[in-house]
């Protein structure tokens, strides 16, 4: 039979079902994860609280699916995507630019300033 790594906060999970169901306290888990994992151990209120949901009663050691904000979408990609158009027409506001990608107004503002792009500028040369 081939062996399957098991990430390791799972496999501290499943030592903490079987010592909690053996009815060993929560300090002596953790004292035992703390031998066995060193700095990878889960933390005292993860053993604490994974402990007290298999004692409760429950048997899966995986995590509950729960909602989450979105990743963010800046990435290389994106900001070539955009920062091609506005460097073709640096007239673009950053509401502008916002508006017609997938980043907020703040994501921009923060990106322009780090890239040192200079934000508000006056051209006499549009005036005429």
């Amino acid at each position: 039979m081939s062996e399957q790594e098991v990430h390791t906060s799972v496999a501290q999970r499943i030592i903490v079902r079987f010592l909690a169901n053996e009815g060993v306290k929560s300090n002596e888990i953790l004292t035992r994860l703390r031998v066995q994992f060193g700095d990878d151990t889960l933390s005292q209120t993860q053993v604490f609280d994974w402990a007290k949901r298999f004692r409760s009663g429950q048997e899966t050691v995986a995590n509950q699916s729960h909602s989450r904000r979105p990743r963010s979408s800046v990435n290389e990609i994106n900001i070539h995507a955009i920062t091609n158009p506005v460097e073709a027409d640096r007239r673009l506001t950053v509401e502008e630019i916002a508006a017609e990608s997938s980043w907020s107004y703040c994501a921009w503002h923060r990106h322009a300033s780090s890239a040192n792009w200079q934000l508000s500028k006056f051209d006499p040369l549009l005036l005429v």
